[in-house]
């Protein structure tokens, strides 16, 4: 959340107050420290979306911040919900150790995953644009409505991915992303599908421990698939 007031204590410390988080599931809760740089803008409705990069890097920000900005306006459109906070930030941490994570309101990336220079290539582009649409539909897949038990993983997902597909497509036609579905996406599901040590879309997981043995090809592009089916 934003913050509400910060008040300096001596030259090496001051006291940041943040205003309430609503309430939501732990694993969505982040707090990153640190010296960073940024580039912002707001939405229509006056959301807040920052891109924070290390220091020196925010001009490798701004293809990531448009894609934000068009992705949430979109998003709410398509889901008649509005984004339920008052900023998005999203930031490239160094080291980081999966692709990006979903925390609501703070998403986190690989550098490369989210920062670009105004010479990138296509392909370049169309990885941030789709990694970028797929964490933003975690903000209502996930986040505003989160999944009882970690069983309906798929349906955090599954949804992400499948939304992500479409957003790109609308977003930037141009990328012509959904013509590599087949390839990318359904191909891969069906390659884990065929091994032994499969699963269902929907499996029960008694331990939370688990739960890493599922964030698969299955969880991912399998329930993609069938929701494309769905879709079509």
């Amino acid at each position: 959340m934003p913050i509400k007031n910060s008040v300096s204590i001596n030259k090496d410390f001051k006291l940041v107050e943040f205003l309430d988080t609503p309430k939501m599931s732990t694993y969505l809760l982040a707090l990153v420290i640190g010296e960073f740089d940024y580039v912002q803008s707001k939405t229509y409705n006056n959301t807040l979306v920052r891109i924070i990069t290390p220091l020196h890097q925010s001009n490798n920000g701004h293809f990531a911040l448009n894609c934000v900005i068009k992705c949430l306006e979109l998003y709410e459109n398509w889901f008649s919900i509005s984004y339920p906070l008052p900023k998005l930030d999203l930031i490239a941490v160094s080291e980081f150790e999966v692709g990006a994570m979903e925390n609501w309101g703070l998403i986190t990336f690989r550098e490369k995953e989210l920062l670009i220079n105004e010479n990138a290539g296509i392909k370049q582009k169309e990885r941030v644009a789709y990694i970028v649409c797929h964490e933003v539909a975690h903000q209502w897949f996930g986040n505003l409505v989160t999944m009882k038990w970690w069983n309906e993983l798929w349906l955090n997902e599954s949804f992400a991915t499948f939304i992500e597909t479409l957003a790109t497509d609308t977003l930037y036609p141009e990328f012509e992303h959904s013509n590599a579905f087949v390839s990318e996406i359904m191909t891969k599901a069906l390659t884990h599908d065929g091994i032994k040590n499969s699963h269902p879309v929907d499996m029960n997981i008694y331990n939370a421990y688990e739960v890493d043995e599922i964030f698969d090809a299955i969880s991912y592009q399998k329930g993609c698939s069938i929701l494309r089916m769905f879709y079509q």
